[in-house]
């Protein structure tokens, strides 16, 4: 038996046009461990994206298993597998998804709120988050009035606010300048090294990949360590 966290086995994704079919995940083989930042990186429409969306069980994959803990995600029914996401697992994109009309604080809330957790509770959760990610001087501040990597730390306190064991990202620094983006690694980095958070991370960004201990290239639907 593995002892990995995740077991991804035999992965295939496909979709359909005009009555044929154009596979995009082809048979991936793949373990990652607790407290492993693994980086993606590979042409685009090489099924990164694909990837990271079947991974977060936001789309369903043709066939195959994805393991968490041993145990076959997918055979979760919808209210089921939409209630292991949110405890499990933290998401954060290249357009943040703020909401613009909430302050940072609100936005940071939300996760918690959707779990009906208490207002007082998801109100210090957040604050403690956002003051993790250096922000607590923006509490109340809305995401227009916040700069690009300001907006994105704030994305990742809402992304891990309800302390997922998985963040997924996709280039999560693709609209930051280069100081912007540097402080993303860092934040990113002791995260992981104080909670042990797991991180799987897409980008084009060779720097950034580059910064991940472990980095993995898609090739023709398939993850290949890199060299």
């Amino acid at each position: 038996m593995s002892d990995a966290l995740i077991q991804i086995r035999d992965l295939k994704k496909s979709y359909w046009l005009d009555e044929r079919e154009i596979e995009v995940l082809r048979g991936l083989e793949l373990d990652i461990h607790e407290g492993e930042r693994i980086s993606i990186t590979g042409a685009s429409g090489s099924g990164k994206s694909t990837f990271l969306h079947v991974l977060g069980t936001l789309d369903t994959p043709s066939a195959g298993q994805i393991l968490f803990k041993g145990e076959d995600v997918f055979h979760y029914n919808s209210s089921g597998l939409a209630a292991f996401r949110n405890r499990t697992i933290g998401f954060c994109f290249q357009f943040h998804h703020l909401m613009p009309e909430f302050s940072a604080l609100e936005n940071v809330m939300m996760p918690a709120l959707i779990q009906r957790r208490s207002n007082s509770e998801a109100e210090e959760s957040a604050r403690r988050m956002l003051d993790k990610v250096g922000l607590s001087h923006r509490v109340d501040h809305r995401p227009g009035e916040l700069s690009g990597g300001e907006q994105q730390r704030v994305a990742i306190a809402r992304a891990v606010v309800l302390q997922p064991k998985l963040l997924l990202a996709d280039e999560p620094t693709g609209n930051l300048d280069e100081k912007s983006a540097s402080g993303i690694h860092a934040l990113l980095d002791e995260m992981s090294a104080e909670t042990g958070l797991t991180i799987v991370l897409v980008t084009h960004s060779s720097k950034l990949a580059e910064h991940m201990p472990r980095r993995l290239v898609m090739e023709q639907g398939r993850l290949v360590e890199s060299k």
